[in-house]
């Protein structure tokens, strides 16, 4: 009686045949560790290609031992993930070093070109930089220790995790669950940014948009720029909505705090500042409300603030548009009343400025809110 194909087998029991195709990737890594044992140097010169081609090549050779034939057993490296792909819903990614270690960066998180019916994937890694090459072969899932960034968000290799060491196990998120959310780079994102906050680092992740395409297109330039206040290379409309979109969504701003800001300007905006408290509060105390005498000087970062309103006021009763960013640094602005919210607050830390140690507020100054002042384009000056 003729023995059945992995498909047969696959579709009378699905856990049987994922149990032969762990058989066969245990197979194939034994067979590759013998024969470099055997012959010293074997596979050690092989670049990434080469490689490929062998542990296809061998693939084909023990199929006779397995449900897998070698008529199903394809290269796909350069059009899709996994590298090569066992009777449709079977895959192996091949990935080397020429070091003496058991780590590499892998492919992007989003696995954009992953075969659709492609449904368990093994890694195949060759450690070449030994006097022997020596490989592994493990579940893909397992294998992934971090995510870091070259162009995109990938994952790191390190074949020798437990499964408590996985990226997935830190997350708390399942590979497959990970890679079918749609959502994938934002949680990915979001681990990262608690993470940063829990150990208390003034640090954030600059791929931040929701998926792999608003990171890298529609909310962050591909190129960093600086930030020029004056001269040829300055861009003051730029300029002027990244200050409204800083006092929505950093407004510790007011009191000096520049920290978080910079960091959002330069992995969100893709803007460099070195000067933050220049801009926010250099050039003098504000004498005037109108051009009219004030009773006691406000500070600089007071008259800046005014000229953001009208920006900041749009944003948040009219516009989406920074409503991610919101989210992320600002959630209790995202409320229907949320341009009231950021007035009280922003009020709050005015009042905490120096000149408040006395009796009168801002609104004696002008006889009103600083929600009127803002309807009003009420301004200060230095002079």
């Amino acid at each position: 009686m003729e023995e059945e194909n992995i498909i047969t087998v696959r579709n009378r029991n699905l856990q049987k045949a994922d149990e032969a195709f762990a058989d066969f990737m245990f197979m194939l890594e034994s067979y590759l560790n013998e024969k470099a044992a055997a012959i010293p140097g074997t596979y050690c010169d092989c670049k990434s290609k080469e490689l490929e081609n062998v542990v296809v090549n061998v693939m084909k050779e023990l199929c006779g031992r397995t449900p897998f034939r070698a008529e199903e057993i394809r290269l796909v490296s350069a059009q899709y993930f996994p590298d090569i792909i066992a009777e449709k819903y079977y895959g192996v990614e091949v990935k080397s070093t020429k070091e003496n270690h058991w780590t590499s960066t892998g492919s992007s998180i989003v696995e954009s070109t992953r075969d659709k019916n492609v449904e368990n994937i093994y890694m195949l890694f060759g450690k070449l930089g030994g006097k022997t090459a020596e490989f592994k072969c493990r579940p893909y899932e397992d294998c992934l220790s971090d995510i870091a960034v070259t162009h995109s968000p990938r994952y790191l290799i390190n074949m020798e995790l437990t499964k408590e060491q996985t990226i997935f196990s830190k997350m708390g998120v399942a590979y497959d669950q990970l890679r079918n959310a749609s959502d994938s780079i934002e949680i990915v994102r979001k681990y990262y940014r608690e993470k940063a906050i829990k150990a208390k680092k003034k640090a954030m992740p600059w791929w931040l948009g929701t998926s792999a395409e608003e990171s890298l297109e529609e909310h962050t330039d591909m190129n960093i720029s600086l930030w020029v206040d004056n001269g040829e290379y300055a861009d003051p409309e730029r300029n002027k909505r990244l200050k409204a979109e800083i006092f929505i969504l950093f407004p510790e701003v007011v009191s000096g705090n520049y920290e978080n800001a910079a960091l959002w300007l330069c992995t969100r905006r893709s803007v460099v500042n070195f000067h933050m408290r220049d801009t926010f509060s250099a050039g003098g105390q504000q004498l005037k409300l109108n051009d009219e005498l004030l009773p006691f000087p406000l500070p600089h970062v007071v008259g800046e603030l005014l000229e953001s309103a009208t920006l900041i006021k749009n944003y948040l009763l009219y516009s989406d548009d920074l409503d991610l960013d919101i989210s992320e640094f600002r959630p209790e602005l995202m409320l229907p009343n949320r341009y009231e919210v950021w007035l009280n607050d922003i009020w709050k830390r005015i009042h905490q400025l120096k000149p408040y140690k006395r009796k009168e507020t801002i609104e004696e100054l002008g006889g009103i809110s600083l929600a009127e002042w803002i309807d009003r384009k009420y301004t200060l000056s230095v002079k």
